[in-house]
């Protein structure tokens, strides 16, 4: 069975992503050293340094159109070089690369939460965040991307109103001079602050949950190195303009972007500003560790790490001793306190994989000219040439302006060198590839004359059977009918990518009991079985659930107190948004038949529409179907009673009437114990949603001496936005 891939990133999530990276570092950590550096050439510093990122930016572009699969820059050279030593090297690089810049991170943050809580040393602050990012990996907590997005946000509101309110406070002597140590001075800067542009690279670690990343990445590559690019050079520009750049070094300050905060918006201005290099240093340090993690893994699935390095926890279902060992870099990197040397190694292995990935462009390019291009590089092979070259010249200048630095990059290349040709030979794998489980291939073609779709999202082994030989029956009763069971494989997203599910199926030796039910049933001619990885459950079956024209959607049914989750409740979000008729199916034993269906009808628009419902169950069970409506007052039993009849005329199965005084879910219960199935209708528009998700609903499931299934109809209607508008004006007005 083919797992099917949930893509669930847009545009706007891809920037986030490139963009949250990228602003925290240079901005909020790296400020005051671009200045002792370069002086108020700083900002021209930041801005060659992302015209130097474009050029490989563009060779990723390109790359993800060609291999649009997770992993980023180490795929693409792997994939290019035939898994060789170049491959290593660049995995190696990307590897601590990404583990060293959290040290940036956390040091900035130590400083951030010192100038709000000055009690708590910058130090001590620094090492508990490393502390808390490991365990908080290892949990494997699932983080929010629509968190990370508001983060964002936010983070670039706040710095585009420091630069609007910053131009009216600049003094252009602080300016001068502009190069104080020259051209030298500037590239030295841009050496090291090239790796606060790393960001636009972990997009493509994700390419495989971008929606069509072919497009997509592209874009957001370019339009956020752009973005960024304006960004970091205004603040820059401004930062050095408020204060002189001599009171902005390290040996001065260490939150310089704070003082030139508090010099134009006072003490408000300075908590504002830390508080967002709060939220900057964390968003970026969980992103690193994220890709730092995702490279170790894809690196030991590959062979080229212990296999110790892809171990999954059965509880957490994350690479344990990956995480610790990448915490312990970062560790090392926040000793060093250093952060010119820190982001100087970083940079360094940044530059070396960087320049990796543009010449693994150039051999695709030789290799595979036929392959289809939907980016195409501009002015090949001039720009990833450029790009090798800007990469080695930048490696160069931080050779000669930061030996110690160099010292250290070198060694630890040196020793992933040794390492590749001593050591990893003797690792014993258990076999040569991965063998993954064993999952039949899902056909995703359509059955045979099947147009009609009940969609059955399954989790719960205990009540999967039941839901699905529920779906089973009416499919054999109607010939145009197919069922379509989904199992959503979900699993936490902040350390591996879903592609590697069945990686981590393998290593944990588990064999999930609902896809072997799967199985069984691909077989059948009215079967569509759907297997789907994804890190949103909701946003997996919404997007079968859109495919299919007015599908119907049962859901097994998980206890009461939905009202108390209803709003990350999946069963409620289904029953509020998706575009298709949607039961919930309570399952009262383990009986598969239903002869007798009670079917309370109050004859309006929407029971109306759950009664075409009413009428495939019956006819797929041959069952006898009661019209049950509960009057207020006894004197209106007989008229109701000649109303009902008309519409149990329009019945394919033979349909009773009963109509009687009293409150209808007590009724409902009481009669419960002469049927085999109760069916309720209720619509979330009209205002009834406590029939749908709330203690309602809670009393029938419960007390039901049988089966019970609530059907929310789908009017396309009502979704016409006027209509709804009118609805909800009307339903505030009765309330009022």
């Amino acid at each position: 069975m083919k797992q099917k891939l949930d893509r669930t990133l847009g545009m706007y999530s891809a920037l986030m992503i490139s963009i949250g990276t990228m602003i925290g570092s240079a901005i909020f950590v790296l400020a005051g050293t671009s200045y002792a550096t370069a002086g108020p050439g700083a900002s021209l510093a930041i801005f060659l340094a992302g015209i130097a990122a474009v050029f490989t930016g563009l060779s990723f572009a390109e790359l993800v159109t060609v291999i649009p699969k997770a992993g980023g820059g180490y795929v693409y050279v792997k994939e290019a070089t035939g898994n060789n030593i170049v491959g290593f090297i660049c995995g190696w690089g990307f590897w601590l690369g990404y583990a060293m810049s959290c040290g940036l991170f956390a040091l900035g943050f130590g400083n951030f939460i010192n100038y709000i809580f000055p009690f708590i040393p910058q130090m001590a602050a620094a090492y508990l965040l490393v502390i808390y990012v490991m365990f908080t990996n290892i949990k494997g907590t699932k983080s929010s991307g629509a968190l990370q997005n508001v983060i964002t946000t936010l983070l670039v509101a706040l710095l585009a109103l420091y630069v609007v309110i910053g131009i009216f406070h600049i003094d252009m002597e602080n300016q001068t001079p502009y190069m104080p140590q020259g051209m030298p001075g500037v590239f030295n800067a841009m050496g090291f602050l090239y790796m606060t542009y790393i960001g636009y690279g972990l997009i493509t670690t994700a390419s495989e949950e971008v929606i069509e990343p072919e497009k997509t990445i592209p874009k957001a590559i370019l339009i956020s190195i752009a973005a960024v690019i304006v960004i970091k050079t205004s603040v820059f520009f401004i930062g050095c303009g408020i204060l002189p750049w001599q009171q902005l070094v390290p040996e001065v300050t260490s939150t310089p972007m704070i003082d030139t905060a508090v010099k134009i918006g006072g003490v408000v201005g300075g908590y504002l500003f830390a508080f967002a290099g709060i939220l900057a240093t964390l968003s970026s340090i969980n992103t690193a560790v994220m890709a730092s993690s995702r490279t170790s893994f894809a690196m030991a699935r590959d062979q080229r790490l212990p296999s110790l390095f892809k171990a999954i926890n059965r509880t957490t279902k994350t690479p344990v001793f990956s995480i610790v060992v990448s915490s312990i870099i970062v560790f090392i990197a926040v000793s060093i306190r250093d952060l010119e040397h820190i982001s100087t190694v970083t940079s360094i292995f940044s530059l070396t994989g960087y320049s990796l990935v543009n010449v693994a462009l150039i051999i695709f390019r030789q290799k595979k000219p036929e392959l289809e291009r939907k980016f195409r590089v501009p002015f090949y092979p001039i720009t990833p040439l450029l790009g090798i070259g800007m990469n080695l010249f930048l490696i160069f200048n931080l050779a000669i302006s930061d030996r110690p630095a160099l010292i250290i990059a070198v060694s630890v290349i040196g020793i992933g060198i040794l390492y590749y040709y001593f050591v990893m030979p003797k690792l014993k794998y258990a076999s040569k590839g991965i063998s993954i489980v064993d999952v039949p291939e899902i056909k995703e073609q359509k059955k045979e004359n099947r147009k009609n779709e009940i969609i059955i999202p399954v989790s719960n082994p205990k009540t999967a059977d039941g839901l699905l030989n529920f779906g089973r029956k009416i499919a054999l009763a109607e010939e145009s009918t197919t069922v379509v069971p989904i199992k959503v494989n979900v699993f936490p997203d902040n350390l591996l990518t879903i592609a590697d599910y069945d990686v981590m199926m393998q290593s944990m030796g588990v064999q999930d009991s609902v896809v072997q039910k799967l199985k069984e049933y691909e077989s059948e001619p009215y079967m569509r079985p759907v297997l789907i990885n994804s890190r949103d459950a909701f946003h997996a079956i919404m997007s079968v659930v859109k495919k299919e024209k007015n599908p119907l959607v049962i859901m097994g049914w998980h206890g009461s107190g939905l009202v108390k989750y209803m709003h990350g409740n999946i069963t409620y979000r289904m029953l509020q948004e998706a575009p298709a008729d949607v039961g919930v199916l309570r399952m009262h034993g383990q009986e598969q038949t239903f002869q007798n269906i009670l079917f309370p009808y109050g004859g309006g628009r929407y029971s109306k529409m759950t009664a075409k419902v009413v009428n495939r169950i019956a006819n797929a069970y041959n069952a006898n179907i009661t019209l049950l409506n509960v009057v207020d007052h006894e004197e209106d039993v007989e008229s109701t009673k000649a109303y009902l009849d008309k519409s149990a005329a329009k019945f394919d199965q033979p349909a009773e009437i009963m109509v009687c005084s009293g409150d209808l879910i007590e009724r409902v219960v009481e009669f419960s114990d002469k049927y085999d199935l109760i069916i309720m209708g209720a619509s979330l528009d009209w205002g009834i949603q406590e029939v749908v998700t709330g203690f309602r609903t809670d009393k029938i499931m419960e007390q039901a001496a049988c089966s019970v299934l609530i059907i929310k109809s789908y009017d396309i209607f009502l979704q016409r936005t006027k209509v709804r508008g009118f609805i909800h004006k009307t339903r505030k007005a009765i309330h009022q």
